[in-house]
C-alpha cells in the first residue's frame, strides 16, 4: 500500500509476540544489519537483532512475518538507517515502511517430555535420527559431504570432537568442563548459524523444557555466551540466546510438541523434514543436538 509521500507499508503479518511488545513503544534509530532474499536483518536503537522475514517464513523468535514475496524489490542493503516509532519500522531512503498493528502475535509453547515412560525419549530420538540419516545434509554434525576437501573433512572431525567433549561434561556436571565443552562448539564451521552453533540450540532447547535433567547445561552456556561471543556470527548469538530459553523456531516447537504425545506415528517424517529444510544444513546440524539431548535426559533420568 503506498500512501501519499510515496512510501510503500508493508503490514507485518505475524510476529513474535515479545517482539511486538519491544517495538510498540519504541522511538529511535537503528540500522539494516543484512539482507537476504526472503529475510532482512535489523538492529534496534539499543543493537537487538531482530529479523523481517518474507511471506510464508514460519513463525520464530525476534521476527516478524511480513506480506512479501521477498525483499528484492527493495534494494536494501547492510548499513541503511532504519527508524522505529510506534510499532512502526522505515528504512532511511527507500520509502518502505513495516506496520505492526493487526500482527497476529506468536506466543511459543515449550513441551513437556516428563510424562513419556522409561524408554521414551530413545526411542523417539532415534526416530528422529533415522530421518536426519536418510534425507539431511551432509557437510556438518551429520558428517562430511562426498567429495570434500581436506579442510572440511577436519572441521567435521572437530564438530564431532567437540559434540563428544561437551556430552561428555554434561554427563560428569561439572560446570567448568560443560564451558569448555560449549567453548570447544562454539562458532565452529561456516554460514550464518555454524553448525557446532545449530548442534548446541537443539542441545539447550531440551534443557530449557520443563523437568529437564540437563537444566544445568544453561547456566554455563549463558556465560559462554557473555564472555566469547565474538567467536560466532551476530544471528547465531541472538539464536543460542533465544533456545537457551526455550524459544526457537516453530518447526522445531511443533516437532517437540509431536514427540510430547509419544505416539508421534506417519506424522514425523514430514515434521522432521520441515525443520531439515532450515538453512542448508543447519535443520540437520540442530537435530542432531536435539537427538543428543534427548538420549542424555533418557540417561540421567535413568540414573534416577
Amino acid at each position: 500500500m503506498e500512501d501519499h509521500g510515496g512510501t510503500v507499508t508493508v503490514p507485518a503479518l505475524s510476529g513474535d509476540a515479545h517482539l511486538l511488545d519491544l517495538l510498540e513503544p519504541l522511538h529511535g534509530k537503528g540500522s539494516v544489519h543484512s539482507v537476504f532474499a526472503r529475510v532482512v536483518n535489523l538492529l534496534t536503537p539499543d543493537g537487538t537483532l531482530i529479523a523481517l522475514a518474507a511471506r510464508g517464513s514460519g513463525d520464530a523468535p525476534r521476527t516478524l512475518t511480513a506480506d512479501v514475496n521477498d525483499w528484492s524489490a527493495y534494494h536494501l542493503s547492510a548499513g541503511l538507517g532504519v527508524t522505529f516509532a510506534t510499532g512502526n519500522v522505515s528504512v532511511d531512503g527507500r520509502r518502505l515502511r513495516l506496520a505492526t498493528a493487526g500482527a497476529r502475535a506468536w506466543r511459543p509453547a515449550t513441551p513437556s517430555l516428563t510424562a513419556l515412560p522409561p524408554g521414551a525419549l530413545a526411542a523417539a530420538a532415534d526416530a528422529v535420527d533415522r530421518i536426519c540419516r536418510a534425507h539431511g545434509p551432509l557437510g556438518g554434525m551429520l558428517g562430511a559431504a562426498p567429495g570434500a576437501g581436506p579442510m572440511e573433512r577436519a572441521v567435521v572431525d572437530a564438530l564431532h570432537a567437540g559434540r563428544t567433549t561437551l556430552l561428555d561434561a554434561v554427563r560428569d556436571g561439572g560446570a567448568a568442563p560443560v564451558r569448555r565443552g560449549v567453548l570447544a562448539l562454539l562458532g565452529l564451521g561456516p554460514g550464518l548459524t555454524p553448525a557446532g552453533d545449530d548442534f548446541l540450540t537443539g542441545l539447550v532447547l531440551v534443557a530449557a523444557l520443563p523437568g529437564s535433567r540437563l537444566a544445568a547445561l544453561r547456566p554455563p552456556l549463558r556465560e559462554v555466551l557473555a564472555a566469547h561471543g565474538r567467536r560466532t556470527t551476530a544471528l547465531s548469538l541472538a539464536t543460542l540466546h533465544e533456545a537457551a530459553e526455550g524459544r526457537v523456531r516453530s518447526e522445531l516447537l511443533a516437532l517437540v510438541a509431536l514427540l510430547a504425545t509419544g505416539d508421534p506415528g506417519a506424522a514425523l517424517h514430514a515434521s522432521v523434514r520441515k525443520v531439515l529444510a532450515i538453512g542448508h544444513s543447519s535443520g540437520g546440524d540442530t537435530l542432531s543436538g536435539l537427538v543428543a539431548g534427548l538420549h542424555l535426559e533418557e540417561e540421567l533420568r535413568g540414573s534416577l
